[in-house]
This record gives C-alpha cells, sequence and structure tokens, in this order.
C-alpha cells in the first residue's frame, strides 16, 4: 500500500488564510525518493529530458493516428494519362472553346490553337519577346472565337480566330494621352518607349458573345488602377471576316483552274503565324507583319471607371457649396458625397473617446485601408432592377436569352462594401459617370457570380453571408449565412438542367426555374444550396473544412457539358473528379512519376470536347534549372487524358441533359400557345374517352334501375299508418295531442 507523505512541508503555517495551494508534485508515492532526488544541474536535465520523451512520444501517437486514419480512408481509383503532347511542353496557361472544339495554348512566343479531337495544331500565331500567361476564348460566331491574352509584361491583345487562322486585331494598352492631348504610343520593349508611360492591364474579360469588354489599367509611376469598358464590333467583325474567307475561296477556286505558277514576292501566300503589326510598330519592329490581312474594325471606350475613395471630410468652406457636392438623392449613393467637414469628424471623434476613456484601450487597433487594387464585374442583360434598355425590340423579341446584348455592368472593388451598377446605353464622359444603381452592405464583398442568362446575382461576403438576387423579377431570393468568421471565396451558378424542376399541377408551361449555387469557403469548405422562387435557401456540407493546409482547394470548377462533376485542384498537386450534388471523390486522374503538377497554386488545366478531354501541365522532377528550366521544351508536357475512358464516369457520360432556361418569360403570348398546343394535343384521346364513357354508362343504368326495383318492393312491404282526425287545428303531427293509429 502506497505512502503519500507531503514533500517541502519545513514549517508549521502560520494561519490557514497563508496555507499554500496543493499540487499533485507535492506528493510522493515512494518515500525513499525523498533521499534519492537529484542534485542540480542534473535535476534540470532529468526534467527536460522527461518533457523531450512527452513530447516525442505525443508527435509518435499522432502521426500512427493519420497513418491508421489514412489506411482505413476509402481510395478512389486513379486514371494515367492516354496521350502525352511534349511539343506544347512550354505552356504557360491554357484555355478551351465555348464549343469544345479546339483549346488554345499560351506559350513563351504567341498562341496556337490545338483541336480537341486529333490533338494536332490547327493554327498559330507568334511574335518575339511575348509571353501569354492569360488567356480566354468567346464564341462570337459559328466557329468564330475572341481571343483574349495578357503577356508577362501586361499588355492585353485582341485577336479573332476563325477559319483555322488567327487575325490580330489591336493591343489595348497601347497608347497613352500625354500633357498636351496627343497619343503616345508605348511598346513592350523598353528601349522604344522612351518618354512614355507603360501602362499595365491585371485583368481583361468580355462579356458571354463578346459584345463589350471590360480591362483593369495600371499605372507602375502614380500607383493609379482604373476600369475601361469597351464596346466590340462583334458584328461588323463577322462580316470582314466573312468577305475575306470568300475572297480567299474564290482565290483558290481561280489558282486551280489556271496554271500552277510559281508565287511572286507581291502574291506570296499568307503563313498562318504573320499578322498585321500595331499601328505604332514598323514593319521591322514587328515580327509576322504581313500586308495583306484585313483591317478590322476599332473598339469604343465606353465609360472609365475609378476606384471609390477613402471617406473623408467635405473640403467645402460654406454649407451651400457642401450642399452642391452631396448626391442628388435619385439613388442611394456611395456615402461619400456628403456634408460632413473634417473638423466635424475630428470633433466627433475626441467626443467618442473622452466618453469611454475607460474602454479605448480593449479597442482593436484600426489596421491601414489597403489600396483597391483589383475590381470584379459581370456584364447582364435588362431587367427590373435596372430596366434601361427594356424598351428595345432586341430585348423583347430575342428569345434566346444566351443572345440578348448586355445593357448593365455590375462592379465591386476588393475590399469595398458596395456593389455599383452602371448603364452601358448612357453616354458617359471620362470619369465623371454615376452609378445607376448602388446595394450598399455592412461587411466587405469578398465574391460574386452570374447565371449563364445574367438573371441571377450572388454575392458573397467577409462574414459567411451570401445574397441572391433574381434580376428579371427585381426582388431577392434570399440571403443565408453559411458560417461565422467564415469568408466566401468563390460563388458558382450550376446549370438547372441537374437540379429537380417543381412543375405545377395545371400550367402547361413553366412558371418558375430553380438551380444550384455552389459555395467555396477559405477554410477549404464547399457548400451546395438550391435556390428558387419561394424555396429558402438551405445550405449543405458537401466538402468539411479542411485540418492540412495540403488539402485546401486552388481550383474548383464545374466540367463544361456536365456540371454535374467538378474538377478540383488540391494545394498538394492531387488533381480530383467529384460529384457535384454528394462532394465524393470519384476519380484522380495522375501525372507520370516523373512529372508533378505544375504550379498547383494556379494550375495549367483545361477541359475540351465538352467533358470528354482532359488538359493537364506538368513538369519534369528531374529537370535542372541549370539545364534551361522552363524554356526547354523538354522541361514539361501537357498529358491528355480520355475522360469518357473512366469506369467509375460511365454512368455520368450516359445521362441525358436537357437544356432548361432559368429565365422564364411567362407573356400572355406564350401562355395561350401553350394551352392551345395541350388542348390538341388531348384530341387525339376524345375518341378513346368517348368510347370509355359510353361503356361505362351502360352499368350505370343497371345500377340505377336496380336501385329503383329495390325501392318498389320496399314500399310494397311498408305497413299502412292511419290517422285520427285532429279536432284542434292548432295540433299538427308531432305535437301534444296528435298521436297515430296502426293497422296490423
Amino acid at each position: 500500500m502506497p505512502v503519500y507523505i507531503r514533500k517541502n512541508v519545513n514549517f508549521t503555517p502560520p494561519s490557514i488564510d497563508n496555507f499554500p495551494l496543493e499540487d499533485d508534485e507535492d506528493y510522493i508515492t515512494d518515500p525513499d525518493q525523498l533521499l534519492d532526488r537529484l542534485p542540480q544541474p542534473y535535476r534540470m536535465i532529468d526534467k527536460v529530458l522527461s518533457q523531450w520523451y512527452d513530447e516525442v512520444w505525443q508527435i509518435i501517437e499522432k502521426r500512427e493516428n493519420e497513418r491508421l486514419e489514412e489506411s482505413r480512408r476509402i481510395r478512389a481509383p486513379q486514371y494515367e494519362c492516354s496521350a502525352q503532347m511534349e511539343s506544347q511542353g512550354r505552356a504557360c496557361c491554357v484555355c478551351d472553346s465555348v464549343d469544345g472544339r479546339y483549346i488554345f495554348i499560351g506559350q513563351p512566343r504567341g498562341l496556337s490553337a490545338v483541336d480537341v479531337q486529333t490533338q494536332e495544331k490547327v493554327a498559330s500565331w507568334e511574335e518575339e519577346s511575348v509571353d501569354i500567361h492569360y488567356v480566354k476564348a468567346y464564341l462570337i460566331g459559328v466557329q468564330v472565337y475572341l481571343v483574349v491574352t495578357i503577356d508577362d509584361m501586361g499588355f492585353a491583345r485582341l485577336l479573332i480566330f476563325g477559319g483555322d487562322k488567327f487575325y490580330f486585331v489591336k493591343i489595348l494598352n497601347e497608347f497613352q494621352k500625354g500633357r498636351g492631348g496627343a497619343h503616345r504610343p508605348i511598346f513592350s520593349n523598353p528601349a522604344h518607349g522612351e518618354g512614355g508611360t507603360k501602362l499595365i492591364i491585371s485583368k481583361c474579360e468580355a462579356s458571354r458573345n463578346g459584345d463589350y469588354l471590360g480591362a483593369m489599367f495600371e499605372n507602375p509611376e502614380t500607383a493609379e488602377v482604373w476600369l475601361e469598358v469597351y464596346k466590340l464590333p462583334r458584328d461588323a467583325w463577322l462580316n470582314e471576316l466573312e468577305s475575306v474567307l470568300t475572297k480567299k475561296e474564290e482565290k483558290s477556286e481561280e489558282d486551280q483552274g489556271t496554271d500552277t505558277q510559281a508565287p511572286t514576292d507581291q502574291e506570296a501566300p499568307t503563313p498562318q503565324n504573320e499578322v498585321e503589326p500595331p499601328p505604332a510598330a514598323t514593319q521591322e519592329e514587328s515580327t509576322g507583319g504581313e500586308k495583306h490581312t484585313p483591317k478590322l474594325s476599332p473598339t469604343s471606350v465606353v465609360m472609365k471607371l475609378k476606384p471609390p475613395p477613402s471617406m473623408s471630410g467635405n473640403p467645402a468652406s460654406s454649407i451651400h457649396s457642401a450642399c452642391q457636392k452631396v448626391d442628388s438623392g435619385e439613388v442611394i449613393g456611395t456615402g461619400v458625397n456628403h456634408i460632413l467637414t473634417p473638423n466635424h469628424k475630428d470633433m466627433r471623434k475626441e467626443v467618442f473617446a473622452h466618453l469611454h476613456d475607460n474602454l479605448m484601450e480593449y479597442l482593436p487597433k484600426e489596421e491601414e485601408a489597403e489600396p483597391l487594387e483589383d475590381v470584379n464585374f459581370h456584364f447582364m442583360t435588362a431587367g427590373r432592377l435596372v430596366p434601361t434598355g427594356l424598351e428595345q425590340q432586341s430585348q423583347i423579341e430575342e428569345e434566346d436569352d444566351m443572345k440578348r446584348l448586355p445593357t448593365t455592368i455590375a462592379v465591386w472593388w476588393k475590399g469595398s462594401t458596395h456593389v455599383v451598377h452602371y448603364s452601358l446605353l448612357k453616354q458617359h464622359k471620362d470619369f465623371d459617370v454615376k452609378p445607376d444603381l448602388v446595394w450598399p452592405y455592412l461587411s466587405p464583398v469578398t465574391s460574386s457570380a452570374i447565371s449563364d442568362d445574367t438573371s441571377l446575382l450572388a454575392v458573397g461576403f467577409e462574414n459567411g453571408n451570401i445574397i441572391i438576387w433574381d434580376r428579371y423579377l427585381g426582388i431577392q431570393r434570399g440571403i443565408v449565412n453559411i458560417m461565422d468568421r467564415v469568408k466566401i471565396v468563390q460563388l458558382t451558378f450550376l446549370d438547372p438542367n441537374i437540379c429537380p424542376q417543381n412543375l405545377d399541377d395545371y400550367q402547361p408551361y413553366r412558371t418558375k426555374t430553380s438551380t444550384h449555387l455552389l459555395a467555396l469557403c477559405d477554410n477549404g469548405a464547399l457548400y451546395i444550396m438550391m435556390s428558387g422562387p419561394g424555396l429558402e435557401l438551405d445550405p449543405i456540407c458537401i466538402t468539411p473544412p479542411v485540418e492540412s493546409e495540403d488539402d485546401i482547394f486552388t481550383m474548383v470548377q464545374p466540367i463544361p457539358g456536365m456540371h454535374d462533376l467538378l474538377i478540383t485542384v488540391l494545394k498538394s498537386g492531387k488533381v480530383q473528379i467529384r460529384d457535384t450534388l454528394q462532394g465524393t471523390v470519384l476519380c484522380e486522374p495522375v501525372l507520370p512519376k516523373s512529372h508533378e503538377l505544375m504550379t498547383p497554386w494556379d494550375p495549367v488545366v483545361a477541359v475540351g470536347a465538352m467533358g470528354q478531354v482532359l488538359f493537364l501541365k506538368g513538369n519534369n522532377k528531374d529537370y535542372g534549372e541549370e539545364e534551361g528550366g522552363d524554356q526547354s521544351e523538354s522541361a514539361g508536357a501537357l498529358f491528355m487524358y480520355q475522360m469518357k475512358l473512366f469506369p467509375t464516369l460511365d454512368s455520368y457520360m450516359s445521362r441525358r441533359r436537357d437544356k432548361v432556361s432559368q429565365t422564364v418569360h411567362a407573356k400572355i403570348e406564350n401562355r395561350i400557345e401553350a394551352l392551345m398546343k395541350e388542348r390538341i394535343a388531348q384530341q387525339g384521346l376524345r375518341k378513346h374517352r368517348m368510347q370509355e364513357r359510353w361503356g361505362n354508362m351502360k352499368e350505370e343504368i343497371w345500377s340505377i334501375l336496380q336501385y329503383k326495383d329495390m325501392a318498389e318492393k320496399k314500399a310494397d312491404n311498408r305497413p299502412e299508418i292511419h290517422y285520427k282526425r285532429v279536432r284542434n287545428l292548432s295540433q299538427t303531427p308531432g305535437s301534444m295531442g296528435w298521436t297515430p293509429f296502426f293497422r296490423n
């Protein structure tokens, strides 16, 4: 039996108030430990070693539990690549065409288009010292694409791909207006740009059909940023390109009919990689110049938008001048133009600090506001919120929502609490642009998404809230909080064909459309919620928050044509294909052991052929920088995966996906037409219903006759009843004094 003896007690406590607190180390179980106590410094060494041993043992237990949990986890099947495109090993960025026919690859010396089915290069555009780091394609016609690129020097270029050839349009940041109003050219080569101001474009996106384009400009010298919106002459470009292709076909037919002659210098055929040089450059300064390249119509600037300034006092000297600078009040303003002077604001701060002097030390320190260096924008068609453009015939008569022209642009700057709407149909002068609609919020906006037909707009905030607006009806569909203290970093509307549509019992036409919204949080959690008229937003977690930093998503993108599948890339370099509604990992495309995924934080991934083919860029692990680094094609390769050959995706590939429109135009003409079609369709069943009715009528008549016979028999068997004559006329049958007489 152990004996507990207290240690370090050499005196009697003077009082119970000064009695020292008891500790577990004050007692020992072995009395011999009083004599075997180690002297210094061995006692300190023993304590350090014991603590180190405990910490090491905790690490061993943690790793053992992780290993055991990993062994019990069900692993998704892994599939290797089916083809390797080493000729495209220097690819810096990849994007797919909207229809899935081609993929556009940005390279250190230009751009190339590759056929998805044959993996052969169709056309290329080359220029010296142009390293394409961003490429995006938009379908503007039948197999005609608008290609937007940004190189490593911050120059944005517009090209048109059609007829298996690239056509250069222009460089957006090519000119800068000088002090005297003259335009000075800016060249990609610094040697040619002496005396000019170099402008950098960090973001460049176009509308769905290529009607408008927005570009974010930055001046490195003054640290100014602004957004420029351009009107693109899409219809004129299509007509000009069609005339060029027609002339080439006629010329080729004439050449075939005549004898083959050696081409002269003036009649030399145009190579695919040669385009017209920029207007500011000469023929010798730009490689690949061509005399016969068609001159396309120029673009026009619609508006220039500056970021909202920081909140400051009104510098006006009088109340009258201050009131003149305040907004007119027609729309909700951004709060920048007010009548509060700087002295008034300083006085308010002093009064607040004086009243709460004892609590000021507990307030968090004010952080310096970061400059607004990033902008997000969406081009949208006309709606009830901003009705400008609803009166146009193109907006009313166009049945396909995807072909309607944008009339509004929604803009929000990083760190701002406002979503501002501007009309694209109004005439603006330079930077003096007033918004048509302002949405003020309490929390900074961190993400946003627009549906394909621009009828739905979702906004995510820093506090974890999400708001969905129905722009077509001009109402708010709902607001939901995903999780407190969690930032919404990405929002994506999914195709309505994967969402169940609840149709009404009577109307032969749809009156509402439901769709799914995918939300990604900064803690790695994925949520999905159904959005529909009259439905409550109920977020469902399909992927829980991650514990390891390597499991954070760096890319979450629905597969084009199959929105019930997601392609995700982890920070560790894993590529996964998940079920959109369940979040389960279906398979993992893996690279060869000799390669690793290029820049997992910004992966080079593209899906072509409407979800049939997957492209991944991988770098060679054994290739060193001393051998040339990424400048050589052997440093990496573009790997292709045939997703239709993955066994775990067979059920998804064979699914039928009908097109479902997100916007329902329930006009009176459409309603009457739908009702008439239903009535005509029911006429074919009229004969069958009449025959069935006549057949049932015989049974009904026979049943009626049977009931009649039974009623007559019951009447014959009923006993006779005689009543006495009532002398008092006030008495009625059933009253006092009235008695019936029965005869047996």
